[in-house]
């Protein structure tokens, strides 16, 4: 018996209810961005135009359908979660095990959720069985408009997933993000154990000076600016803790050579350098002569685990932990204080000789989501843009990202009150950089950072430096020198050497005169993507708005 083609067999119906209701419940629970929308868009377009051109509608029913499967799972993990599934949520999923998934489901069961996923498959289902597809359409023009949609769509699927193996931007939710997590995951094992044997040939390239007790920390931020940090003038208050500390050297002339986390951190944490003499992947990391000089090494991250660079570098760590995978890779909510559990366990370690790496997520992109309720603080002017009337919409980006460093201030100060607290006797220093800057309307009509729009504010970083009172006692020559050079032009490329200092290693690597532990740090042209930074970009002025 033929079925009649009805309004619910029609395939915009079924296809516009199969790929928009996950994605109107994304954004709604996940604020899901434009990339979901063009992969559910591409999906329910190639579906349609499929249903015209064939009437075998089965091949197509039983792709549906596994879409539809898939998409109560991303359904649930927006509304339990807050996002949209990653390459950290799939990793956090696959190091799961059988008892944490019991409590999972105990700590994290809800009917509602359960509804709305139940609801979805049965309708999809039902609109499925439904389908009617209507084979070669009578007329040219829709012929030929199904076979422009079928063919080109089909076609960018079949180069983006099998030539590039873009899975996670063709693909929608989990779907996507399984077969990128495999490819990153082996990637990066490749990537872990070259540089696991890079430092086994290096035995003996560094020696701890002392076998005094000893605790380093060292904070990596995530675009920040110090261009919107009150500890450096900015004129919101933005460091009220921070800016009363009177135990911190502040530098005020420190600078990321890049504006873009993988490249800054590839010279920042390991000895190459941007003139290339020595290429990353032959490059010891700071994790790597830590863990050489006989340290205990923690590496504790609120960023994704499955990123070359860092992930391969922090996986060197005796201690690695990505605070991603306790939380089961949710985003919403997932703040850099929830490293500090983290930090507690390993300050309270009983190892002799600890360094210890704090990765921020500090204040990435969205930045509303990189602060709790409690630190949503600015709202009204002023406000110092490029232009006097900023739109509300530019308020808003600029209100939450102070909001965000207001936020990373705490975080910060709270981990130095508890190296002091920790330390007390003992010989511990802490610094703290980001990656980069970000530029937030200071400048130009722009929000974020990318080499195309470097301002002054992309790569004028905050560095600040703790020592504990032993450190100062014991090391008075290298405190002085630190002094000394608060205001010395310095960048990321050269932190590797910085960091030897502060942990005070001996090694045949080390060149004091790229530390400002020295007494006379090198002074060379600072090159940004081949610009001069000290001829351009420092010299730049922003216009003050209101």
């Amino acid at each position: 018996m033929r079925q009649t083609n009805t309004f619910l067999s029609n395939p915009f119906v079924v296809f516009g209810f199969i790929y928009a209701v996950p994605f109107l419940i994304g954004v709604f629970y996940a604020e899901w961005t434009d990339r979901e929308f063009h992969i559910h868009l591409g999906w329910a377009a190639i579906s349609i135009a499929y249903c015209y051109l064939f009437k075998f509608k089965w091949p197509l029913v039983l792709l549906s359908a596994f879409f539809v499967f898939t998409s109560g799972i991303d359904i649930g993990y927006a509304m339990l979660f807050g996002g949209v599934f990653t390459t950290s949520s799939v990793e956090a999923i696959a190091q799961t095990n059988i008892e944490e998934v019991g409590e999972f489901f105990e700590s994290y069961f809800d009917p509602v959720v359960i509804l709305s996923i139940v609801i979805y498959w049965v309708m999809s289902a039902w609109l499925l069985k439904r389908l009617v597809c209507l084979g070669k359409p009578q007329k040219a023009y829709q012929f030929g408009i199904a076979c422009f949609f079928f063919v080109v769509l089909i076609g960018f699927i079949v180069q983006g997933l099998i030539i590039k193996q873009r899975y996670s931007k063709l693909l929608p939710g989990i779907v996507g993000a399984y077969p990128s997590y495999l490819g990153r995951a082996d990637s990066l094992t490749d990537e872990i154990n070259e540089r696991a044997k890079l430092s086994s040939d290096h035995e003996g390239y560094f020696v701890s000076k002392t076998e005094t007790p000893q605790t380093y920390v060292f904070i990596i931020g995530e675009a920040t600016t110090r261009g919107h940090m009150s500890l450096y003038g900015y004129k919101r208050d933005t460091n009220p803790l921070l800016s009363k500390r009177d135990d911190l050297l502040v530098f005020d002339n420190v600078i990321s050579t890049y504006v873009q986390t993988q490249p800054s951190l590839r010279h920042a944490l390991t000895a190459a350098m941007s003139d290339g003499k020595v290429p990353f992947s032959k490059a010891l990391s700071i994790v790597d002569a830590a863990n050489i000089a006989g340290f205990d090494t923690w590496w504790i991250s609120n960023q994704q685990p499955l990123r070359g660079t860092y992930s391969a570098i922090g996986q060197q760590a005796k201690h690695t932990t990505f605070i991603s995978n306790l939380y089961f890779g949710k985003e919403v909510g997932r703040y850099d204080g929830l490293l500090l559990p983290e930090l507690d366990k390993a300050l309270q370690d009983t190892a002799p000789k600890k360094a210890i790496f704090l990765h921020f997520m500090g204040s990435h992109l969205k930045y509303v989501k990189r602060y709790p309720e409690s630190f949503d603080i600015f709202h009204e002017p002023p406000y110092f843009g490029y232009k006097a009337n900023l739109s509300d919409k530019q308020k808003f980006y600029i209100n939450t990202y102070d909001n965000s460093i207001r936020y990373n201030d705490w975080v910060v100060n709270e981990v130095i009150e508890r190296l002091k607290h920790s330390s007390k006797g003992r010989v511990a220093a802490l610094s703290y950089f980001a990656d980069h800057g970000e530029e937030v309307f200071d400048a130009i009509d722009f929000k974020g950072h990318g080499p195309d729009t470097i301002t002054k504010n992309s790569v004028e970083i905050p560095f600040v430096v703790w020592l504990s009172d032993k450190y100062k006692n014991d090391y008075p020559d290298s405190v002085s020198n630190l002094k000394k050079n608060l205001h010395k032009p310095y960048t990321l490329d050269e932190y590797f050497h910085f960091s030897i200092s502060q942990m005070n290693l001996l090694s045949p690597m080390f060149k004091p005169e790229l530390s400002l532990f020295s007494q006379q740090p090198l002074k060379e042209a600072r090159m940004v993507y081949g610009v001069n930074y000290d001829e351009a970009y420092k010299k730049e002025k922003s216009k003050k708005g209101s």
